[in-house]
């Protein structure tokens, strides 16, 4: 489910104590998103697939043992994964040229350079053979000289417990009472209620949201509540503006390798007579060699709870609303559902962080939009009150109407709005579709 990234950027302006860049809290158990390690890059002079197992699984896997006795490595199951879906897909795969690997053919047997990595792993059978050499080697290259309470979990098609016994034996259990699943990064949830602390390593913007609406219904139904933190790259909120306004331009680059040309071939020339594969070589090790190490730091999902309902109650004058008492965090997560996932379109102009500003605004007008008894918002309420107030409160100045989807709408094509924002509004019909995919 990927959201807005700048929902993100918001709750830590308005949480800082939750983003730390220590570990919060020693946790029983570490979850990690083996989707994301797979869709990683591969590194530079990486040859062999042993290599590639050690350093994108064993390495990493190794050091969350050092802190917790239990690993859970989670893929998609593809058998589960909602259809839907393919929509972000195909959305994502559609500038990346296609590889014949079909449903019986066979890995390489050295791994493909970074330059064609992801062309590769974006194939779905391609990806389903890596996991599949993944599982195969990983048990005992990473159990090898454990202790049997080293307990390596492998939730993929079936959940599996792996552990080695006293004899130097790799073995291995379903765990019966675990559902399948579909998708990996939903999966957590279920390993953070058994093991009742969970770190969760994964730097996919949807694991907050997904740990907050399991932290508020775990509350409501008055059973104990995992504490959960997420492990994932640091969100730099003073150069996160720019470099959205400010993205290199790589077309011709991309065109270039699409059309087989080889970048470290210096021999190769653009047509005005210039080393063009030169100077972009020499452009890309440069803006390599400036960009800064990456940073991670952890979110502790209590403290954001308890900072995001403060902040709600202080935007709504902390009126009493009895009936949507406890499902805070539910009406917020169907605002970031109307700002856009992989399942569900956006509101067009209208960020994360958007939307987080205007809450003082728009609550009390959520709250009658929003029915408690399903989790769920009331489809004509939601277009015909909340949408259009969304819309009134970012166009002010250019629309007078509160209510109605078509009046706010109307009013906006008619103001002195720039006729470039005008062609960016939406239509009546995609609201009321954005707002039918929330409602699902």
């Amino acid at each position: 489910m990927t959201i807005d990234s700048t929902w993100l950027s918001a709750f830590k302006e308005e949480v800082p104590y939750a983003f730390t860049p220590d570990r919060p809290f020693k946790s029983k158990a570490v979850f990690v998103d083996g989707q994301i390690r797979l869709m990683q890059g591969v590194v530079e002079g990486v040859q062999t697939w042993d290599d590639y197992i050690y350093r994108q699984f064993v390495r990493p896997l190794r050091y969350f043992f050092d802190h917790s006795d239990v690993v859970i490595l989670a893929f998609d199951n593809y058998m589960h994964v909602p259809k839907a879906k393919c929509m972000t897909q195909m959305k994502r795969r559609k500038n990346i040229p296609t590889i014949p690997f079909g449903e019986h053919s066979e890995l390489p047997c050295m791994v493909p350079d970074h330059t064609h990595w992801m062309q590769c792993i974006v194939n779905r059978m391609f990806k389903t053979r890596v996991i599949d050499l993944v599982l195969l080697r990983l048990p005992s290259l990473l159990l090898n000289g454990k202790s049997k309470e080293k307990r390596l979990i492998v939730d993929y098609q079936k959940p599996v417990e792996f552990w080695m016994d006293s004899d130097g034996r790799i073995m291995r259990e379903t765990i019966a009472e675990l559902e399948v699943m579909g998708e990996a990064d939903v999966k957590f949830t279920r390993y953070a209620d058994r093991y009742g602390s969970l770190l969760v390593d994964s730097i996919d913007g949807d694991s907050v949201p997904i740990a907050l609406m399991h932290h508020e219904m775990r509350s409501r139904q008055g059973v104990p509540i995992p504490k959960v933190c997420i492990y994932r790259m640091e969100l730099n909120q003073n150069t996160e503006r720019v470099e959205k306004r400010k993205k290199p331009d790589s077309s011709r680059e991309m065109q270039r390798v699409g059309n087989g040309m080889d970048k470290k071939d210096k021999n190769v020339e653009d047509d005005s007579g210039g080393a063009f594969i030169l100077v972009e070589d020499k452009r890309k090790k440069d803006s390599e060699s400036k960009r800064p190490k990456r940073k991670y730091e952890y979110v502790d999902i209590w403290k954001l709870i308890f900072g995001l309902k403060e902040a709600i109650h202080q935007s709504n004058g902390r009126v009493k609303l009895p009936m949507h008492d406890g499902h805070e965090i539910a009406m917020l997560i169907s605002l970031i559902t109307l700002t856009g996932t992989d399942f569900s379109r956006n509101l067009p102009q209208i960020s994360g962080r958007t939307v987080f500003s205007f809450i003082p605004n728009i609550w009390m007008t959520l709250a009658m939009s929003y029915d408690p008894g399903t989790d769920q918002l009331i489809e004509t309420d939601a277009l015909n009150r909340l949408v259009p107030l969304i819309y009134h409160t970012k166009y002010g100045n250019h629309t007078q109407s509160r209510h109605g989807i078509e009046n706010v709408l109307g009013e906006i094509q008619r103001s002195k709005l720039s006729a470039r924002s005008k062609e960016s509004m939406p239509s009546v019909s995609r609201v009321a579709c954005t707002i039918r995919l929330v409602c699902v």
